[in-house]
């Protein structure tokens, strides 16, 4: 299963960080560290294009709680879409979510004049959720309720309440969320589209 792929590589790069930074990175890894192992970063992305660090900070966590949540989201709600989807597509809408996320807080942080180093799988999970929403709903509606039993209420409750959080916690990077959440909801779309067409 792709989902459970991703979690690991997410601990094998977790702990790969702490032997090159040491302990501390369980708690405050250095921005050297994050930068070295492929954060993102508006003025490296845009300045001097170094566009790969919008793929490779989805890998990368601040820290061992930061990376604990988004890996229990991740697998809350990623085996649920991987099964709904197929492998490919989700492997797809996960990379794509967290590309755009990294580009949209990018963009933000650009335009207010911040350069921050922005790092973590949040994007990418905001947009497993937001395709799940689209693809749930529209499951439910067109098989009824008996043939697909899925509480897309929590999901709802989930993205609402973080986005809400991380507009009112300093440190939040509510730019990657919406935009991963942004791509998410289209790839759901897209899905639809594929599957009453195919």
């Amino acid at each position: 299963m792709i989902t459970q792929s991703i979690i690991l590589i997410n601990i094998i790069i977790f702990f790969f960080m702490i032997s090159v930074g040491g302990i501390t990175v369980i708690t405050n890894p250095s921005t050297n560290l994050l930068i070295n192992f492929g954060a993102s970063h508006s003025q490296l992305v845009f300045d001097y294009g170094e566009f790969w660090r919008l793929l490779t900070s989805n890998y990368l966590h601040i820290g061992f709680a930061h990376l604990l949540f988004n890996m229990w989201c991740l697998y809350s709600i990623g085996l649920e879409l991987e099964e709904s989807v197929g492998s490919p597509f989700y492997l797809l809408t996960y990379t794509l979510s967290g590309i755009i996320g990294s580009l949209v807080s990018c963009l933000y942080y650009s335009n207010i004049g911040q350069n921050i180093v922005s790092a973590g799988a949040s994007g990418a999970v905001f947009g497993i959720a937001g395709t799940l929403l689209v693809v749930s709903i529209y499951f439910v509606k067109k098989f009824n309720k008996n043939q697909f039993n899925y509480d897309y209420s929590s999901l709802i409750f989930f993205i609402g309440f973080n986005i809400i959080y991380g507009f009112q916690v300093t440190g939040i990077d509510n730019g990657a969320h919406l935009g991963g959440l942004m791509c998410g909801l289209f790839m759901g779309f897209v899905f639809i589209i594929i599957n009453e067409f195919s």
